[in-house]
């Protein structure tokens, strides 16, 4: 069974990496993360120098975490939901497309190792992604000492956030053999359980909990501050499992037909 899903994650791993697409990806990523964290930085440090000798004595408190940390990770999950529905997109719909979903029927593996491989594949290259992006925070590190551990249960949270990402695209490249639908109807799923938090705002209250509760990007919050509540990895975990168990029920429901 564990060998049946290595050759799949193998597969997986050789046709992304095959593919420009995924460096590019990787690259753009980078570069957008270094230059949100480069000018967070910078304009932590001139508030902070200003902050010394002028009315302004309130910033003094602000700390790293908060002053470049937490508005980092926020702009870094917010390019998550742009970029994680182009990396998703082809973990099925391509295989449609290309007439080789009927194939992979044919092998002697079973649908939970199928598509533990596809989200284990793209998973991977999210973790490139943001292995990348940790270089920023080491090369302040080199140069300025604050507390690691808040910022690893950030980078944590978007690891649990972009695995949630992922398991919802994964799950929508099943039902489609475009791409291109893929990756748009993704992407507004996503944008809904990310802004559905703001419709809290506007309704009953007792329906606003509720929205709240499922935004996206609420239980991310805690993580940004380096908590770990076991509320929200239970979400995020709940999230995942959901999406994996219909990407169960839309395979099935391909072999059923073929």
């Amino acid at each position: 069974m564990f060998s049946k899903f290595t050759g799949l994650y193998k597969k997986e791993i050789r046709i992304f990496f095959s593919q420009p697409i995924a460096y590019v990806l990787i690259v753009v990523f980078m570069a957008i993360s270094g230059y949100f964290f480069a000018s967070i930085a910078n304009y932590y440090s001139e508030v902070s120098l200003r902050s010394m000798n002028t009315y302004q004595q309130n910033m003094m408190d602000l700390t790293t975490l908060d002053g470049i940390f937490r508005p980092w990770f926020f702009n870094i999950s917010f390019i998550l939901l742009l970029i994680l529905p182009l990396i998703t997109m082809r973990t099925f719909a391509e295989e449609k497309r290309e007439g080789t979903m009927e194939l992979l029927f044919t092998f002697p593996v079973s649908d939970a190792a199928v598509v533990a491989a596809k989200f284990c594949g793209a998973y991977t290259v999210f973790l490139a992604m943001l292995t990348g992006a940790m270089s920023s925070v080491i090369t302040l590190k080199l140069s300025a000492n604050f507390d690691m551990a808040p910022v690893i249960g950030g980078f944590f949270g978007l690891m649990l956030l972009g695995g949630a990402f992922i398991m919802l695209g994964t799950f929508i490249s099943g039902l489609t053999d475009s791409q291109i639908v893929a990756a748009v109807i993704t992407f507004a799923v996503l944008l809904f359980i990310w802004i559905i938090d703001w419709l809290s705002a506007v309704v009953d209250p007792a329906l606003g909990r509720v929205l709240s509760n499922l935004s996206v990007i609420r239980h991310y919050d805690s993580f940004s501050k380096g908590v770990i509540d076991t509320a929200d990895l239970a979400y995020y975990g709940v999230f995942m499992f959901i999406f994996y168990f219909l990407s169960l029920r839309v395979l099935e429901s391909k072999q059923w037909r073929g």
